[in-house]
């Protein structure tokens, strides 16, 4: 009798397993650990402040990071740190199809490679959302066969005009915890293997957020983010993505 139990929860565990590989089940176990779809629908905006480290050219600098955003489509990023002894402050905004930045205070004119990068950065944080995937039929789901492991299930995200992108979601929460897709060294224009990891994860206002990222590059570091407050909100004036001109 003990062999026989054993093997129908065995049984049951590698359907369960099975089940959650598929690309709906994976986003709807998804969303219910973070809190369900009726609150993520309800806050589809919010403001985010922290603090983190970013590697560029070999240094680790130190910074201050201010986040707003409104899916879909409308991101704002503020980022303060100093430079060789020099304050430094990045303003970016994108809202639709329009991305402008500042530095310094001063309007600078973004490369088109600048602003697909923003506008991907936009769809990342819907992704974040996890409720336009299962809504908005721009994003194509299908299974991550190369993942393989007894600890995260993977989904592959096809959206039209932009790399594939990987997610991989923690079996055992269901939480979304690592997001990775092909990307362009700013540094030396190289294609390389970008991935973000996603832990911490804290309740705020009845949903399930993570509040640490650590961003690779070919499996090196090169940036990690700590949220240090996060505030979820029904809406955003929307002139908060104009940078106030």
């Amino acid at each position: 009798m003990r062999v026989l139990l054993c093997g129908s929860f065995l049984a049951l565990g590698f359907a369960f397993a099975t089940a959650q590989d598929k690309p709906d089940d994976l986003v709807k176990a998804a969303i219910t650990s973070a809190g369900g779809a009726e609150a993520l629908s309800k806050y589809p905006a919010g403001r985010v402040v922290g603090k983190g480290v970013m590697t560029v050219g070999g240094n680790e600098t130190p910074f201050v990071f201010e986040h707003a955003y409104h899916v879909p489509g409308r991101f704002r990023t503020q980022i303060n740190c100093e430079v060789q002894g020099q304050k430094w402050e990045l303003l970016q905004a994108v809202d639709g199809a329009v991305a402008k930045q500042k530095i310094n205070g001063r309007v600078v004119p973004i490369t088109a490679a600048g602003v697909r990068e923003l506008q991907l950065a936009v769809l990342l944080n819907e992704i974040a959302q996890l409720t336009p995937l299962v809504a908005d039929r721009r994003f194509v789901l299908k299974p991550d066969k190369q993942l393989k492991g007894p600890d995260a299930s993977g989904l592959l995200v096809q959206v039209r005009g932009y790399p594939e992108l990987r997610l991989a979601f923690d079996r055992r929460t269901g939480h979304l915890v690592r997001i990775a897709h092909k990307s362009t060294d700013p540094e030396t224009g190289k294609e390389t293997d970008l991935e973000t990891t996603f832990s911490d994860f804290k309740e705020v206002s009845g949903l399930a957020k993570a509040t640490r990222s650590v961003v690779t590059r070919d499996g090196r570091k090169v940036a990690e983010l700590v949220i240090e407050k996060f505030t979820l909100l029904e809406k955003i004036d929307p002139t908060a993505f104009t940078l106030g001109e």
